[in-house]
């Protein structure tokens, strides 16, 4: 049987889902392109507010957390700019600073918003020639990125 009015309401239930379809697909792009946008307006404003013999240290994760840091040298200690992106909603975390003979210093805290990146600073009494690395390490223990400052 050829029913138009069962015709017309199934075209105009297909036409309404894939126009839902092509909304959520453009939210999904505006909040990636909002995201990439932070992450480098993050970068930018780290690398033109450095200290003078600041450095900049910048890892990303094979998960795609990122992490870019602005280390300063202080007398006998370090400052720490960090912005930390692609975090779980949610996870606690920890900014961790380890020195050349492999100890771990606590240098900051957060628990990962839902969207956006972090911003964080932070201190560790490292001297700034013994500083190796700096990490996101998870409450739990798990490493999430590590950046290094020599050569492995």
């Amino acid at each position: 049987m050829h029913d138009p009015i069962l015709e017309r309401t199934l075209r105009q239930v297909r036409a309404e889902r894939a126009c839902d379809r092509r909304r959520r697909g453009g939210v999904v792009t505006v909040v990636g392109v909002a995201l990439a946008a932070a992450v480098l307006a993050g970068g930018v404003h780290l690398g033109r507010h450095r200290a003078p013999g600041a450095r900049l240290l910048v890892a990303t994760a094979a998960d795609g957390v990122r992490l870019t840091t602005t280390v300063a040298p202080a007398d006998g200690w370090v400052r720490l700019s960090a912005v930390v992106a692609g975090v779980d909603a949610g996870e606690r975390c920890l900014l961790v600073v380890t020195d050349v003979h492999g100890r771990r210093h606590v240098a900051g805290g957060w628990v990962a918003p839902r969207l956006g990146d972090t911003a964080l600073a932070g201190a560790a009494v490292v001297g700034p020639d013994e500083l190796a690395a700096v990490s996101v390490v998870t409450e739990d223990g798990r490493v999430l990125v590590t950046s290094t400052t020599r050569a492995p």
